[in-house]
């Protein structure tokens, strides 16, 4: 998010339980976030499941974590069910949009995201956000496959690297954790991006 957005952000939203959001975050701790939808534009899909796991240091905060899971949607479909596994039934006890988003604003605060493709999530979530709540995700994001590509052509700059999120997993020697589930993509992200930063030099871009 711009400079300038955020800081008008801020005065709109001055009064508001979430003018914490719009501030400048001093702290060390990032969250690897990711969400299992029913389709692939972010102008559509709805969102099913959405996980944020804390990275802090060197440590991955798995028993910090936030989980949720959303409502059944009328997109569900079986191309998206052979993907993530999520059926309607499963679904059946998910929590209102609001009530999942607000749970989902207050557990990341104004802390960098951190995800693959992570430009989606932000997308799509800022457009639940925007309808619920008049803003759009105002926090600072951190790519993975940005630094992964940054990492491999260092090393070997005459190659384009492979930046599917498999091989990314298997160069790095990271174990795919329950695969194309929220919590278990949100927690390979994490393992992966300690593995792309073991002296800490990596910074929020």
């Amino acid at each position: 998010m711009l400079p300038l957005k955020r800081l008008w952000l801020a005065r709109k939203f001055a009064d508001s339980p979430w003018n914490h959001l719009f501030e400048p975050y001093q702290g060390d701790e990032i969250i690897a976030i990711d969400t299992e939808t029913t389709g692939l534009d972010p102008r559509q899909a709805d969102v099913l499941t959405i996980a944020a796991v804390p990275i802090r240091g060197r440590r991955v905060l798995t028993s910090q974590r936030l989980e949720l899971t959303l409502g059944a949607s009328p997109k569900l479909t079986g191309d998206s069910i052979r993907i993530h596994g999520l059926r309607h039934q499963d679904l059946g006890t998910g929590a209102p949009t609001h009530e999942a988003l607000g749970r989902l604003l207050g557990f990341i605060q104004n802390r960098p995201l951190l995800g693959y493709h992570v430009r989606f999530d932000i997308a799509i979530l800022s457009r639940l956000t925007r309808e619920q709540f008049g803003f759009d995700l105002p926090n600072r994001h951190i790519e993975l496959a940005h630094l992964y590509r940054q990492r491999q052509l260092r090393q070997n700059p005459e190659i384009d690297p492979h930046l599917g999120f498999e091989h990314m997993a298997g160069t790095l020697g990271i174990p795919l954790l329950a695969r194309h589930t929220a919590f278990g993509d949100a927690l390979t992200t994490a393992l992966m991006y300690l593995a792309l930063a073991p002296d800490h030099s990596l910074t929020n871009r």
